[in-house]
């Protein structure tokens, strides 16, 4: 389910320590050991801004404690950079006139059905030319960054900016 990646210690080249480990469903995640908890995270540093905190690596969203400043950090980037992202802007085209859900990729929906709910960061307005309206977007109060698929999954572009965003807080 895990996969650990070693890194050697100062004191000899030969002796190596667990420096994280990648989350066996989702390559994106990190999973870090933190004062006895494992923390969740979109980068290999464990200083960074973390998606949330598991108390076991047993992945139960019931036990999932989310880290609200992340999910804020998400949505503020989701607001502000979806137009830009490719994935979102080839699907507008094929939902002009409505309101189109920005969703995460644990699960992704075939095509023309909606998504669970709990996988939906929120939504866009479309405009009647298939394009998606700027800073249209309104964050949905009923994600989970884990739930029964996993942990949060982002699209490549999504992923991109998140990794730089959490760096810098």
């Amino acid at each position: 389910m895990f996969t650990p990646r070693l890194l050697p210690t100062r004191a000899a080249a030969s002796s190596f320590r667990r420096a994280y480990t990648i989350y066996s469903k989702n390559d994106q995640i990190y999973l870090h050991d933190v004062n006895g908890k494992i923390a969740a995270s979109f980068s290999k540093d464990p200083k960074d801004m973390v998606i949330g905190y598991l108390n076991s690596k047993t992945m139960n969203p019931e036990q999932f404690q989310p880290n609200k400043d992340f999910l804020k950090l998400l949505n503020s980037n989701i607001h502000d950079k979806v137009t830009e992202d490719f994935t979102f802007i080839m699907e507008a085209g094929a939902n002009a006139d409505t309101y189109m859900p920005i969703y995460d990729f644990r699960e992704i929906p075939r095509f023309g059905r909606t998504p669970e709910v709990d996988s939906i960061f929120g939504y866009v307005r479309v405009s009647s030319d298939g394009k998606i309206i700027p800073k249209s977007y309104e964050p949905n109060d009923m994600y989970r960054l884990c739930n029964g698929a996993g942990l949060v999954k982002l699209s490549n572009y999504m992923l991109e900016q998140i990794q730089e965003a959490v760096k810098s807080n």
